[in-house]
């Protein structure tokens, strides 16, 4: 019975021991990346219209049709050096990614236009059970355009006004 007793005790201390986590990952500690979204409004000839002064960055407001859709203006980065990748979102507009397979934003430009933008998105899952978004097509007033893998986790979309 002793013997029964100690195997039991064991076995509960060995089970208890292992963890849940996924691939050897403390998920406790797991700090995933996730995907961004960047947008970058130009003119004809490929100026970008916020950099120029065309477009104030102070009266840019965005929609969506999912709750907190939002944005974040992306300023030149002044310690980067000139040629280095992340100088291409200078600029620019980072858009909030939601935990949808299609979502619309709308971006008010004071004294512009409105650009409608239209994206399908696919599931990605990681471990420990986190899933989101990675947007995969987007559309300009219903129009198809080019969708930019920067990186891995990194997206642009270039609106030509």
């Amino acid at each position: 019975m002793k013997k029964v007793f100690v195997i039991i005790l064991m076995g509960f201390l060995v089970f208890s021991c292992l963890s849940d986590d996924d691939d050897g990952i403390d998920c406790k500690l797991f700090d995933p990346a996730f995907p961004s979204l960047y947008i970058r409004i130009v003119d004809a000839t490929g100026v970008n219209l916020i950099e120029n002064g065309t477009i104030d960055s102070e009266n840019i407001t965005v929609q969506g049709d999912f709750a907190n859709a939002g944005f974040r203006f992306v300023p030149a980065d002044e310690f980067a050096v000139p040629d280095a990748d992340i100088r291409e979102f200078d600029n620019s507009l980072n858009l909030y990614i939601p935990n949808e397979s299609s979502f619309q934003y709308s971006i008010n430009l004071d004294d512009f236009e409105t650009i409608n933008l239209g994206f399908n998105a696919e599931l990605t899952r990681i471990p420990c059970d986190i899933t989101y978004f990675t947007p995969t097509s987007v559309t300009f007033n219903e129009e198809p355009i080019e969708l930019t893998k920067m990186s891995s986790l990194q997206l642009l979309v270039i609106i030509e006004l």
